[in-house]
């Protein structure tokens, strides 16, 4: 069976996939170090659960049934609520919405705000996946240059 490809996803690009991943197997493959941070892995950088985490896991797994609130975990959105607060912003647990990275969250905001033809201003240098998720909802990206010699300010 194969399966045709949508037509949305013809002006769509993610260079952290593809282009870039080829050159930097290359590049291993000549002896030089690549360091890969586009895998969205902290583990791989060495960055590792707490054991409190873990044991917090193991302790609740037999209990881990069926899905969880679509918009995260209810203690979660209370610590996240309470870190804005200790900030002096006015936000509520409500106000939380958590998910699997920010890749799915940027998507999900992307496509309930941009319309077909809006335009959207994104930083250079940029995160490929605004471009592509502004491409994917039928927005425009427009690019606007953030300055190194400005301390990246456009």
């Amino acid at each position: 069976m194969e399966f045709r490809q949508s037509s949305k996803l013809s002006e769509v690009c993610y260079e952290i996939r593809g282009p870039v991943i080829e050159q930097a197997d290359a590049l291993e493959a000549a002896g030089h170090s690549v360091l890969r941070l586009n895998t969205g892995n902290p583990a791989l950088f060495g960055f590792e659960a707490p054991e409190e985490i873990l044991q917090d896991m193991i302790r609740m797994l037999p209990q881990a049934h069926g899905y969880t609130d679509s918009r995260g975990i209810l203690s979660a959105r209370r610590a996240v609520a309470q870190r804005y607060q200790e900030r002096g912003l006015e936000v509520g647990v409500d106000d939380v919405f958590l998910g699997n990275g920010v890749s799915e969250l940027v998507s999900m905001a992307v496509q309930a705000l941009v319309e077909d033809g809006d335009e959207v201003l994104i930083p250079a240098p940029d995160f490929p996946l605004w471009t592509a998720v502004t491409t994917l909802a039928g927005g425009k990206a427009v690019h606007y240059l953030c300055d190194e010699q400005s301390d990246w300010y456009p």
